[in-house]
């Protein structure tokens, strides 16, 4: 399953800028982004939003990341984007795992309600990129990114709106690199939005 994957990834030329572009755009920094924003607008104040921030950076991010460096250490992912399809159903498993009980842990000690419903909608993400992982390989950092962009759009449409160009220069930088196809940047744009916009109206 990872054949077409691995060819087109070593047949692409790299570039600073699409590796400076994928990495500012990493899954991770979009999540703290998205998550400090809301935990901002709905926070009774600078202090609570501060901490529920800390708490995503630690359980959300932070967790998945050792998982994912044990994982290399160990031989069971190659490389830190997991380029390979057959080995990201386990680190999404251990990564919606750690969501869930964020989640779980969240809702326990009152967190606002749209924190909540932003969480709910990464979990549901997640768990469509899993299911699709068997199929295809969508761009994670384009999900994520969309998924986002769709959150803040919910909040604030304009802001949300303007945010979409960033949209332009990921799935470009994604491309350049070889790390996914056209198809595949279109797949995680198409599960961000559908999963993270349909979540979090419903849920928030």
């Amino acid at each position: 399953m990872d054949e077409a994957d691995l060819t087109r990834l070593d047949s692409a030329e790299s570039s600073p800028i699409a590796r400076l572009v994928a990495g500012a755009l990493t899954p991770a920094n979009t999540v703290l982004a998205v998550t400090a924003y809301v935990a901002y607008r709905h926070s009774p104040s600078l202090l609570a939003a501060l901490g529920w921030w800390v708490f995503t950076l630690v359980v959300v991010i932070g967790i998945p990341y050792l998982i994912l460096f044990r994982a290399l250490r160990s031989g069971q992912a190659d490389d830190r984007q997991v380029v390979r399809r057959s080995q990201r159903p386990p680190l999404m498993v251990a990564a919606a795992v750690c969501v869930a009980a964020a989640l779980v842990t969240m809702y326990l000690l009152g967190a606002p309600r749209a924190l909540l419903a932003l969480v709910l909608a990464l979990l549901a993400g997640l768990l469509a990129m899993l299911v699709a992982t068997h199929f295809a390989k969508p761009s994670m950092h384009v999900g994520v990114a969309t998924g986002a962009i769709t959150v803040v759009a919910i909040e604030q449409l304009v802001v949300g709106l303007c945010l979409t160009i960033l949209l332009i220069p990921l799935a470009w930088a994604r491309m350049h690199e070889g790390r996914h196809s056209m198809k595949q940047v279109l797949a995680g744009a198409a599960i961000g939005l559908v999963t993270a916009g349909g979540v979090y109206l419903a849920a928030r």
